[in-house]
Order: C-alpha cells, then sequence, then structure tokens
C-alpha cells in the first residue's frame, strides 16, 4: 500500500494512515488485541445484564447501549481501534488517502461471509453508506462515516469513498458503533433477525428481556470467539443486578448504577472496574426551543447546577467536575476556560437580562439513565432559590426515545466518548448536524469554525480551530455538562480477558470463561 504518510505532501495524519499499511491477516489481529490470562479455552455462555435493553436491533438505528452491544456482536466494522485510537484492519486491510484526503481508497478482506451465506464485497460497503446518508432517513448512523459525498466500488474487494473535503480522520471513524457493515441482500430482516459478518450470530430475542447471539464457527479471524454465545439480559434494578451476580445469574454487569458498583467492591469472586472514559450526562437545553433560543438563558442555566454536590452525591466520587464541554479535564486540546461554578446571583441576573423573573418548566428524564433523576432533583431545589419552578417528569426509556429527545426543550441524557473531534464536536454542535439535537447555530461563527476544523490536515492549525470552538460551546452550547462518569461495571471472577471498554461496548472475540 502507498502509505502517503509524509504529512508535507498529503496533509493527511501520519497516525491514522499507518496501521493501514499492513494488511494482517485475522490470527494476526487476534493476537495484537489479545488479553487474556493463561490459555483460552473455548466454549460457554455468558450472560451480560443491562440496565436496559436494545431498542433496535438494526445496527444504524439504535441508540441504547444495548442494542450498540448487540451489534457489535453481530456486525464488524471496516476497521478496529486500539487502546490508542489507532485504526488497523477489519474487513478492509488497508486504505490509502488520495487527493489530499478527500478520497479514501479501501482494499477489502476476501472470503468473507456474511451469516445467511452472502459473501461480502464492496456492493455491501456502498449499500450500508447509502442506506445511512440517503436525504430522507434520520438514522444515528447518518454523518457515521465522515463527510461522505458517495462511495463507488471499484471491484469486488475494493471501494472509493468521496468526501466533501479533506478529512483526515476517516480510517477512525469508521470504526464508530454506527459504521457497522450491513448486507445490501439483508436490509429488510435487520429488525427481526439481523445477519452480518461478525463474531456471533443472532440467535433470539424477548422484546424488553434478553437478545441472545451464538458462535460463528466460520469468523474469519481463525480460533475466534472461543465462547458458544452471549446472551444480553435487562435487568433495571441495582438490588436485582447484585443479586444475579452474587447468584451466578449472569457472569458481567456493564454500566451499572454506582451503587451496585461499591456494593460489589469487597465480594468474593467478583471483579469490579471504575475507569475514566469520558462518557458523561447531560441537561440538553435545546436551542431551537423556547425559552433556550435565547442563548442568556442558556448561560444562566449553567451556573444553577452545583456540579462539586452531584459529582458527591450522583456519583459517589466515581468521576470529576464537567465544565460544559465535551472532554474530561486534562484532555490535551482543551484551551484555558474558566470553571463553570454555582452562581446564582449570576444566574438570576442573566435571566434578568433575558426578560425573565420567573419560569415554570418541565425537566424529563428517566430512571432507567441513573443517576440522571439525582441530577434532575438537585437541579430542581437550586433553581427554585432564582424563580425557575421546575416540575420533574420520569419516564420510561421507550417513552423517553419516542417521546421526549429531541423533541422537548429540556431533558437529561447520556452521552459516550468518541474517539474523533468530528463525532465530539461536529456532529454535535454544527446546525443541521445529525447529533446537534437542536438544529440551529448555538453561537455566531461556530459553524464555521466547525467546517474549517474537519477539513483542516494541519494538526497544530486544527488544534487552534478545536479550540476556539470549545470556548463557544462553553458559554452557549446547547448541552450543559455537569460531570465526566467513570465506566463501572463488575464481572465474575471466572470471566478471562475482559476488558473495561472505552466506548460503551465490550470486545467478545477474546473473552473465555475459565
Amino acid at each position: 500500500m502507498n502509505q502517503h504518510d509524509n504529512s508535507n505532501a498529503t496533509g493527511v495524519s501520519r497516525r491514522n494512515v499507518l496501521a493501514g499499511a499492513a494488511a494482517l491477516g485475522g490470527g494476526m489481529l487476534a493476537t495484537r488485541f489479545a488479553a487474556a490470562q493463561g490459555k483460552p479455552v473455548s466454549g460457554g455462555v455468558i450472560r451480560v445484564g443491562f440496565a436496559s435493553t436494545p431498542d433496535s436491533l438494526d445496527p444504524q438505528k439504535t441508540v441504547a447501549a444495548a442494542g450498540n452491544q448487540v451489534s457489535y456482536l453481530i456486525f464488524d466494522n471496516l476497521t478496529r481501534l486500539d487502546e490508542n485510537n489507532v485504526a488497523h484492519p477489519m474487513l478492509a486491510t488497508s486504505w490509502t488517502p488520495e487527493k489530499g484526503g478527500l478520497e479514501w481508497v479501501f482494499e477489502l478482506r476476501p472470503g468473507v461471509k456474511f451469516h445467511h451465506g452472502t459473501e461480502f464485497t464492496s456492493a455491501d460497503v456502498v449499500a450500508t453508506i447509502e442506506r445511512a446518508y440517503a436525504p430522507e432517513v434520520t438514522f444515528r448512523a447518518k454523518g457515521a462515516f465522515g463527510p461522505v459525498e458517495k462511495a463507488v466500488a471499484e471491484g469486488p474487494h475494493k471501494v472509493r469513498l468521496i468526501l466533501k473535503q479533506p478529512f483526515a480522520e476517516i480510517p477512525v471513524v469508521v470504526a464508530g458503533r454506527w459504521a457497522r457493515i450491513i448486507a445490501a441482500d439483508a436490509i429488510d430482516t435487520l429488525e427481526t433477525a439481523p445477519s452480518g459478518t461478525g463474531p456471533f450470530k443472532f440467535k433470539n430475542s424477548q422484546a424488553g428481556s434478553s437478545v441472545t447471539v451464538e458462535k460463528n464457527p466460520n469468523y474469519w479471524i481463525p480460533g475466534q470467539p472461543y465462547l458458544d454465545g452471549v446472551e444480553l439480559v435487562g435487568i433495571k434494578e441495582s438490588i436485582a443486578q447484585q443479586a444475579a451476580i452474587r447468584g451466578g445469574n449472569v457472569d458481567i454487569l456493564t454500566q451499572i448504577p454506582i451503587e451496585t458498583f461499591l456494593s460489589l467492591r469487597n465480594a468474593s469472586n467478583i471483579k469490579v472496574f471504575s475507569k475514566v472514559t469520558g462518557q458523561y450526562q447531560v441537561m440538553m437545553t435545546q436551542s431551537n426551543m423556547a425559552p433556550f433560543d435565547n442563548p442568556l438563558v442558556r448561560e444562566a442555566f449553567r451556573y444553577i447546577v452545583d456540579r462539586n454536590l452531584l459529582v458527591a452525591s450522583a456519583l459517589l466520587g466515581q468521576g470529576t467536575v464537567g465544565n460544559d464541554v465535551p472532554l474530561p479535564p486534562g484532555n490535551p486540546m482543551l484551551p484555558e476556560l474558566p470553571q463553570h461554578k454555582q452562581d446564582l446571583a449570576k444566574a438570576k441576573e442573566l435571566l434578568t437580562k433575558a426578560g425573565i423573573n420567573t419560569l415554570d418548566i418541565e425537566l424529563w428524564t428517566s430512571s432507567e439513565r441513573q443517576p440522571t433523576p439525582k441530577m434532575a432533583l438537585a437541579f430542581k431545589e437550586a433553581a427554585a432559590k432564582v424563580g425557575v419552578n421546575v416540575t420533574i417528569r420520569d419516564v420510561p426509556y421507550t417513552e423517553y426515545v419516542s417521546n421526549v429527545s429531541r423533541k422537548k426543550p429540556f431533558y437529561t441524557t447520556q452521552w459516550s466518548a468518541y474517539p474523533t473531534f468530528y463525532e465530539r464536536l461536529y456532529l454535535m454542535y454544527r446546525s443541521g448536524a445529525n447529533w446537534k439535537y437542536g438544529v440551529v447555530e448555538d453561537a455566531p461563527g461556530l459553524d464555521a469554525i466547525l467546517d474549517k476544523m474537519i477539513s483542516e490536515l494541519d494538526e497544530a492549525k486544527r488544534k487552534e480551530l478545536i479550540q476556539e470552538a470549545l470556548v463557544k460551546i462553553h458559554k452557549s452550547g446547547e448541552r450543559i455538562i455537569p460531570y465526566m462518569m467513570n465506566y463501572v461495571g463488575a464481572a465474575s471472577a471466572k470471566v478471562q480477558a475482559y476488558t473495561p471498554p472505552n466506548y460503551d461496548v465490550i470486545d467478545f472475540r477474546e473473552v473465555w470463561l475459565s
């Protein structure tokens, strides 16, 4: 492969391109990512407890963490990320930037088959991208492959992505949770019997209860997976989660309430995990809806929140104070920003300036996304002191997805960390982008900065643009981010090679049971 790693010639980041140089075979890929304790043993079914169940089996539509976990079991991506967010071959064996990053050519892995028997080809990559980017769709996958203009098949095992603008992060972006490759001839059955190229095949599902997958004996990585199957079960309550893992009814609890984590810390034969990942929860002040179409109101609400109190009481210390930007403290891209702190006098001043003396508002949340109700309650109590009367509406997550998100002006939500600034900033804050819930521009000039950011291939200049964008987001963005959460989970001692995930989903290819 032509690496194009001389940045002066193409401007494309050497870090993103180099990993595509080695067309690694399946066995080498497995070795690169292995973390097993001792020699792996094949067999057994792992049961994984989630606080909620999948909202969809369609990998391009699902929003819930459990749904993303199912898609990662059944489907593969073009690339795969290591712990340092460097892309490595998966369904693509190599990739080459051309025309200064305006086009990317991916060589595809031959001999791979979907679970229903069809051979994986470039036609499937094209169909996947065309479906996600169709003008009429509103899937979460829209934008997941970057600023793609079109995808063109150049033979059965080669595909060219033609972009709207230069973009260096393509090899990393295509490893994302909404960039799973689907079969062109099996789109109609994605909701009922999803078929991918991944390590496990769909077996069955019980709506609102569980999803079961079984080993793909023809997986393209030799010898993997080791497990015979994985069953995902929904267990909402902390007490029930603790009983399930103590009694051996589940082997792993993932994204659990912090109370569950703390109760299991000293349990015998159970390992617990608390890991900084950049995950965070949000109070969304949707900027296309009153009263938050006034930036002064959005700014005022920032000063109502007692962030230190929330870290102590809601996270029980398993996290850090947030500052209304989607990056954890210490991230090298952060500019110097004043820390937003509770200042009720300042909040009242801003509300008065916005023409508001008193305000009645509903704050929507879901107990299935802990600890967001605690965040809502703490905000309600503080807001009353500045004339903002909050009514909390706690609804089931299914109702939240259908009737709250993007449809109400004020609600809590949860977001994962993402490996690229295209995902962390552009898709979330650029007006009209797929994850920009408020649709409109939050601050004058922000859109132009974000457009330049994803096109800029010089890393120093790009950092300047990222920091410019963060300054505007910090003051006027529609997302109030009071804290950054640790990933917390637990696993039975018999679970081997389990690594807490950076981006919500667990890689079960190398996991085995002792």
